[in-house]
């Protein structure tokens, strides 16, 4: 009873790394599709193994930290895949997952809030609001303070600014694309 117990972990070590490297191959660009059929196997062998008794302490122990590993690497898979998916994280020229830098991505371009200043100081003149040029750029500066806050909360997307008059009163509507 024992030889089996210690024959399933071993087993499942040996699964769990030969998992772990194939994800590597796939984050890397080596290998297209993500190992999904390798990874349900080796959880339908967990499963398996948590339903079983197992008499050691120390098997117990070892069977509990190959599963706690598992899982771990498991939520990494699934958030570093779903990243990828929504453009958080990109594949460099090698195939390789790069996470996007936020410093190489401006979430609104300096100009775009130049113009949408200007049409907002237009927008607020034609309702007979107060406002001249001095404005100007306090109002940038609001702007662009607001699209980076956007941006972050819109997982880094960019951000732009419609500028109307609704019901007599300046409006200003951010768009993320």
């Amino acid at each position: 009873m024992a030889d089996e117990s210690k024959e399933m972990l071993d087993r499942l070590e040996l699964d769990l790394a030969s998992l772990k490297h194939e994800y590597d191959l796939f984050f890397n660009g080596k290998r297209r599709a993500e190992p999904m059929k390798e990874r349900k196997e080796l959880e339908a062998k967990l499963l398996v193994g948590s339903r079983r008794s197992i008499v050691g302490n120390a098997d117990q122990l070892r069977f509990n930290n190959i599963s706690g590993r598992y899982w771990a690497f498991a939520n990494l898979w699934t958030r570093t895949v779903r990243d990828l998916e929504e453009g958080r994280m990109h594949r460099d020229t090698g195939g390789s997952v790069r996470r996007t830098s936020a410093e190489r991505r401006e979430p609104v371009d300096r100009e775009h809030v130049d113009r949408a200043a200007e049409a907002l100081l237009e927008a607020r003149r034609s309702c007979g609001l107060p406002g001249d040029a001095s404005d100007i750029a306090s109002l940038r500066e609001t702007l662009y303070a607001r699209a980076l806050e956007i941006s972050a909360s819109g997982g880094g997307k960019k951000v732009e600014f419609v500028v109307s008059v609704e019901e007599g009163k300046p409006k200003v509507k951010a768009v993320l694309y």
